[in-house]
């Protein structure tokens, strides 16, 4: 019977503890799950687990945060952007020369002043031919430097500003086009910027110059009075002369001297380097002589053959457009004569000669 009782007071005993441990469970987990069921969100820095067909809800503790902001479904960390300051800038000022008798120019972008400009591309200028050049263009701001080579290879300069080429591509060539012939788009220049938090003594200016060897034209010009009458149907006509002033001066000079009256020039050719598929190729332009079927007499100037010209992508996409400008012989006297004609004689640039032309009938 004792043995029964004892046996019996055990097994309560077990019982006892069994429930106990089972009661201390039961309220820990109540401690956890409580919170979230009554609240419907775990404390701060914490975010719910469980629940659904797991059969049971808890919490858990969040990954690092940046400030403790992030939401209850992102437990990644999180990154912070840091921007970068510009650094100042101002835009600069920009100007080109030229030397006529070389077809060279020089231009300085990001100048800090347009005079400081001007003065910097002719003081190059003059130191590498000895004299005689000129500005061409002298620009600041959203401006552009577009440089354009007629057909006996001698550039032409021209500033445009903000888009004024994308409205009228022509812009890169308006001076070529106007003066010359066989026009091709070469290249052009942005004024760019420069900074502004760089010591003032350091230059951060950039040339473009020349760095091969200058090679001076050979000119051939033609003039005629400039009200000629019954006794003066010439032409005066020099050719194979390096330096254009002094060659059109001494033309001049003898025209008046033969006739008494002022002469003009009435067309003009020149030796040089045109940039073709060949890369440079040296030039030699030519004067022609042509008369129309009423007996007038006319000049121009031409190529004795035409270019074989290399496409050149524009810095706007695509290619630069070419103006269909006639540059052969018998291209440019098709294009000007009135009626049919008859061309007399052509003289080229490179040969040396000072003659009067009679008119031919």
């Amino acid at each position: 019977m004792s043995v029964f009782l004892n046996l019996k007071s055990a097994s309560a005993q077990r019982r006892q503890i069994i429930w106990g441990t089972i009661i201390i469970v039961a309220a820990l987990v109540l401690f956890w799950v409580a919170p979230a069921k009554a609240e419907g969100n775990c404390p701060p820095g914490y975010f719910p687990i469980g629940g659904g067909s797991a059969g049971w809800e808890g919490c858990a503790p969040m990954g690092p945060s940046n400030g403790g902001n992030s939401s209850s479904s992102d437990s990644g960390p999180s990154y912070q952007i840091t921007s970068v300051p510009r650094r100042p800038t101002e835009l600069g000022f920009m100007a080109a020369a030229y030397h006529t008798d070389t077809g060279a120019y020089w231009v300085s972008i990001k100048v800090k002043t347009l005079e400081a400009a001007k003065a910097r591309v002719l003081d190059a200028c003059n130191k590498a031919t000895g004299g005689g050049c000129h500005i061409a263009a002298q620009l600041g701001g959203s401006a552009q430097i577009y440089i354009s080579e007629d057909g006996m290879g001698q550039r032409y300069i021209e500033g445009a500003v903000g888009n004024e080429m994308l409205l009228d591509p022509n812009v890169s060539m308006r001076s070529c086009l106007k003066n010359s012939f066989g026009c091709d788009f070469y290249t052009l220049y942005n004024a760019d910027t420069f900074f502004l938090d760089v010591d003032p003594d350091i230059d951060q200016a950039q040339d473009f110059f020349p760095i091969i060897k200058l090679i001076q034209s050979k000119w051939a010009m033609v003039v005629q009075p400039t009200k000629p009458t019954a006794a003066h149907k010439k032409s005066w006509l020099i050719s194979g002369s390096e330096d254009s002033e002094a060659t059109v001066n001494k033309i001049l000079d003898r025209c008046t001297a033969d006739t008494g009256v002022s002469c003009t020039v009435s067309a003009y050719a020149r030796t040089g380097q045109k940039t073709t598929d060949n890369g440079r190729v040296e030039m030699n332009g030519v004067l022609v002589h042509y008369v129309d079927s009423q007996g007038n007499n006319y000049w121009t100037s031409a190529l004795p053959a035409p270019i074989k010209r290399k496409k050149q992508k524009s810095n706007f996409g695509g290619f630069m457009p070419r103006h269909p400008d006639p540059e052969t012989v018998k291209e440019r006297v098709d294009r000007f004569c009135p009626s049919k004609c008859r061309i007399i004689a052509t003289y080229d640039a490179l040969t040396p000669r000072l003659q009067v032309i009679e008119d031919a009938p």
